[in-house]
């Protein structure tokens, strides 16, 4: 199983609702070819350290997940082709990633789940 890191700029002047949706879109692109999501969170607003599409901030948004077979060319060419994404960026990451915890402090069951299994790799 291998572990990627999607990091994606958003259009900068999208509020709350279009970036959720925008991050579903994302996240149901990505579970169509076999992966299982790790992380999905909006990460902020941020000034970029140059100039993209003529905006000075974008809204950063960051995507872990595992893949048995890697797809990054076809992900990477349909994100060419969204309108809001300014930029974006896959890595490949050496160990799993560290579940993010929600708000509240608690791991969503799907995120406990991973855990588990990431676990009982460990101890076996």
């Amino acid at each position: 199983m291998r572990y990627y890191e999607t990091l994606y700029i958003a259009h900068p002047d999208y509020e709350d609702a279009r970036l959720d949706e925008l991050k579903n879109n994302v996240d149901e692109r990505i579970r169509n070819h076999g992966a299982e999501i790790v992380n999905s969170y909006i990460w902020g607003k941020r000034r970029l350290a140059y100039e993209v599409n003529k905006f000075r901030y974008g809204t950063y948004m960051m995507l872990q997940y595992s893949v048995q077979e890697p797809f990054i060319d076809e992900l990477n060419s349909w994100m060419e082709l969204q309108e809001p994404i300014l930029a974006y960026l896959t890595t490949r990451l050496d160990d799993a990633p560290v579940i993010r915890e929600d708000s509240n402090g608690e791991a969503s069951f799907n995120e406990q789940v991973v855990e588990v299994k990431k676990t009982t790799e460990a101890e076996g």
